[in-house]
């Protein structure tokens, strides 16, 4: 690895365009995974080839279901970024990294382990990113996807649009049960904690009825039911979203345990505040809802210092106020970092709608395609926040799942963890079992209520 002292700005005019790496659907498989990911190792070797040697959990794990162990507990940390070297390591970090390493010098670190690139997706969701490649593509100036199912929609992605409907569509688990927790500490030490039990149903990623797909399908459905804090149980919240967001936006419909009945909700869409931590609704899993807000640029393919494998963030031996024993920033020992391949996209928001970001970019990880890391700018142009994804192969689902996510909000020094439940006696389920009759629909929503 190069460790040429440069700034981050100038480190981002590396990142390869998509126009210049000249890849084709032939390519898959070949000098690219299955999944489009570059099949080749970096020329220093600190990334090594894809070996896809493992589908499902690995021989060496046991897995009981409840939830995933590390797979690679015997690595340990090559080097430490901090806020005294990070020079030496300026081509390979991001703004949203240089600015918390600035902030905490005493305190921030990324902690870098060997890359590791072992496993695969199953076949058929393969044979579908294989006909994605050939087939999908974006009408309505960018607003609908068609002729996409069952896997990454754009593989070979060629412009920035592309990639925001890669992180929709990249999900492996189709169906989802999950006690999920979160920690939301405040600038002043205090911490609010809050608990869902959610419920996902991805028809889209189910993978095994390409035939009976048609576009415009809801895509995902998510119900979740509030536990914590105690003056919000009971209430749940169910919506639908499709990959046309010309013509159907979201639906949501929430059911209030205090008058028993079922109301649609007003648009929860981009930047509704959550109260769980500090961001807004359509950060949620990297990205949710429509682009239509903002102009995508694609920047280019990078190697960078990003959160990957984070299975200490499920791990049985920590209790959820173990995350964050520091002020402003999550406890860095137990985020695993890896130098990997990433997406660069930025959007900039259009002239003739608001948004609470005025700037937004993502980094998604080539193998994977989820992002794994990104930085939000106000409407003055300031970074404002950072988001971090964990990142890890769920055994179950037989592919990558967001575990935890992480919002780092670098004004008010605030900060939140979001999706643990490495407490729970059994952690997220995937893909366990089908979709009850009505189960997510408002009349499956006021049954639920009781």
């Amino acid at each position: 690895m190069l460790r040429t002292v440069i700034t981050v700005s100038i480190a981002f005019a590396w990142a390869l365009p998509a126009a210049a790496e000249n890849y084709g659907p032939d390519d898959l498989g070949k000098a690219l995974t299955p999944t489009g990911a570059i099949s080749a190792g970096n020329a220093d070797g600190s990334i090594p080839a894809w070996s896809g040697k493992w589908l499902g959990a690995p021989p060496h794990v046991d897995y009981d279901g409840s939830y995933n162990p590390d797979p690679y507990p015997d690595d340990e940390v090559l080097y430490t970024i901090t806020a005294q070297n990070m020079a030496d390591y300026a081509e390979v970090i991001g703004p949203g990294q240089e600015a918390l390493l600035r902030a905490y010098p005493d305190s921030y670190r990324i902690h870098v382990y060997p890359t590791r690139r072992d496993f695969r997706r199953p076949d058929k969701i393969r044979e579908n990113v294989r006909l994605n490649a050939e087939q999908a593509h974006l009408t309505n100036d960018g607003l609908t996807l068609k002729g996409a199912y069952g896997g990454v929609a754009f593989p070979i992605p060629k412009q920035g649009i592309e990639l925001i409907y890669n992180i929709l569509t990249s999900t492996a688990p189709w169906f989802i049960e999950a006690p999920q927790v979160s920690r939301f500490k405040h600038a002043n030490g205090s911490v609010t904690p809050s608990e869902v039990f959610l419920k996902v149903y991805n028809p889209y990623a189910k993978a095994d009825d390409r035939a009976g797909w048609s576009d415009g399908d809801v895509y995902a459905y998510s119900l979740s039911e509030e536990r914590a804090p105690p003056r919000n149980a009971g209430r749940l919240t169910l919506s639908s979203n499709t990959l046309d967001h010309s013509e159907m936006a979201r639906d949501a419909w929430q059911y209030d345990p205090g008058t028993r009945r079922v109301r649609k909700t007003p648009d929860v869409q981009f930047d509704y505040p959550v109260p769980q931590g500090p961001r807004v609704v359509d950060e949620q899993n990297g990205f949710n809802g429509s682009p239509e807000r903002f102009n995508w640029t694609l920047i280019g393919r990078r190697e960078m210092v990003v959160p990957f494998h984070n299975y200490a963030l499920e791990s049985r031996e920590r209790s959820y106020d173990d995350f964050i024993t520091t002020t402003g920033h999550l406890d860095p020992q137990y985020i695993r970092h890896e130098l990997r391949r990433v997406w660069i996209v930025e959007g900039t928001l259009k002239e003739d709608v608001r948004h609470v970001y005025g700037k937004r970019r993502f980094y998604i990880e080539e193998d994977s395609w989820h992002k794994v890391m990104g930085e939000m700018y106000d409407t003055r142009g300031e970074l404002w926040r950072v988001s971090f994804d964990g990142m890890i192969y769920a055994y179950d689902a037989q592919g990558y799942y967001n575990n935890v996510s992480i919002y780092q909000d670098l004004t008010s020094r605030a900060y939140s963890i979001e999706k643990l439940n490495n407490e729970a006696a059994i952690g997220t389920q995937l893909n366990r079992r089908e979709p009850r009759s009505g189960e997510f629909s408002p009349a499956g929503l006021r049954r639920a209520g009781g």
